[in-house]
């Protein structure tokens, strides 16, 4: 019996080391300035980043809510099968307009319940009338992870929101 249980105490022991040492990396963020955003935005906003790091919406469905999410779709897959996405949940305490198409997001990562990354900084791009979490915020998260693909070195195609480290 505890053979069989080893890889998983090992697998949840690696998972907690590395979102405590994600945690160290994490900065405190805010903004400044946001009266103008309507309700609208912030609850299309928040509805976009709840489903895109939603666990149970399905990997197939992420490219769509992300921008540039063709790029990612292997690493969506990847992050969808580890088990540290397994366990994390997003929630986004605030938003901000910053133009009629993009937003500045303020999130919290958390770990089995507990906050490992408080308050990071990411962003949201409006195309086609769709809310998607920046690109620029996703490879922020990958990289932090030690797993971004490629496409993250090109940078975002646009200038919304670059989140702090």
């Amino acid at each position: 019996m505890l053979v069989r249980r080893f890889p998983r105490v090992v697998a949840a022991v690696a998972a907690v080391a590395t979102a405590a040492t994600l945690a160290g990396c994490g900065g405190s963020s805010t903004i400044a300035n946001n009266t103008g955003t309507s309700p609208e935005v912030r609850q299309a906003v928040t509805d976009t980043y709840d489903r895109f790091f939603s666990t149970s919406i399905p990997v197939e469905e992420k490219p769509a809510l992300l921008e540039n999410g063709q790029a990612f779709t292997q690493a969506l897959k990847d992050r969808a099968d580890s088990t540290i996405a397994k366990k994390s949940r997003v929630t986004v305490s605030d938003v901000a307009s910053t133009g009629p198409d993009s937003a500045d997001v303020i999130f919290t990562v958390s770990f089995g319940g507990l906050p490992m990354l408080r308050n990071r900084k990411g962003g949201a791009i409006r195309t086609g009338g769709t809310w998607k979490v920046t690109q620029a915020t996703f490879c922020s998260l990958l990289q932090m992870q030690g797993g971004a693909p490629p496409v993250c070195e090109t940078g975002s195609s646009t200038t919304a929101a670059v989140p702090s480290n």
